[in-house]
C-alpha cells in the first residue's frame, strides 16, 4: 500500500520540528527531555500505524531491542570505564528513533550520527585544541541528523528496505 503524500509530507514536518527541539535542548543542557523522546516516538509509530498497520508490531519490537542493545552498551561502557559515555536520554532517543525507520536502516542511522559526531569534536580540537577532545559532547543532534537522513532516504529517495 502506496502512504499518501501528505501524509509523509506532514509526518516529515512534525519530525523536524521535534528533532530541532530535541538538538536545540540537547545542545544547551545535555539533556533530552522524556516528553522530547515520547512525542519523537509516538509520531513515528502513528505513522507507523497509519502507513502500516500490520507492521506495528515489528516495529514496537525493533524499539525495545534498539532501547536494550543501547542500553547494554552504556552499560558496558560504564563497567569497563567507571565513565557513562551514553547518556540514558539518548540511549531512549535512538529507541523513539528506531519507530520511524525500518530496522535495516539502523546501521545507517548510527553510522552517520558517530561519523557526523566525530567531525564535529574534529573541528573543534582543529579550531580550540586537543583540550576539545575530552570535552563532554551532546550526542543527540548527531542521532537527531542520522534519523533525518534515514528517514529522508527511505521516504523519498525509495530506499525501501521491504522488511516490514
Amino acid at each position: 500500500m502506496a502512504t499518501h503524500p501528505s501524509l509523509v509530507l506532514a509526518t516529515t514536518v512534525a519530525l523536524a520540528a521535534v528533532l530541532a527541539a530535541i538538538s536545540i535542548t540537547d545542545f544547551r543542557r545535555q539533556i533530552i527531555p522524556d516528553g522530547l523522546n515520547l512525542a519523537l516516538a509516538g509520531i513515528g509509530l502513528s505513522y507507523q500505524l497509519a502507513a502500516e498497520a500490520d507492521g506495528l508490531p515489528v516495529q514496537l519490537l525493533f524499539a525495545a531491542a534498539t532501547f536494550a542493545a543501547a542500553w547494554l552498551l552504556r552499560r558496558g561502557h560504564f563497567l569497563m570505564t567507571g565513565r557513562i559515555g551514553l547518556g540514558l536520554g539518548d540511549v531512549k532517543m535512538l529507541a523513539a528513533a528506531a519507530c520511524w525507520i525500518s530496522p535495516l536502516l539502523l546501521p545507517v542511522l548510527l553510522f552517520i550520527a558517530s561519523a557526523s559526531a566525530l567531525l564535529f569534536v574534529g573541528g573543534q580540537v582543529v579550531a580550540t585544541g586537543p583540550a576539545a577532545a575530552r570535552a563532554r559532547v551532546a550526542f543527540g543532534p548527531f542521532i537527531a541528523i542520522g534519523l533525518g537522513a534515514s528517514w529522508a532516504l527511505e521516504q523519498f529517495a525509495g530506499l525501501d528496505m521491504g522488511l516490514l
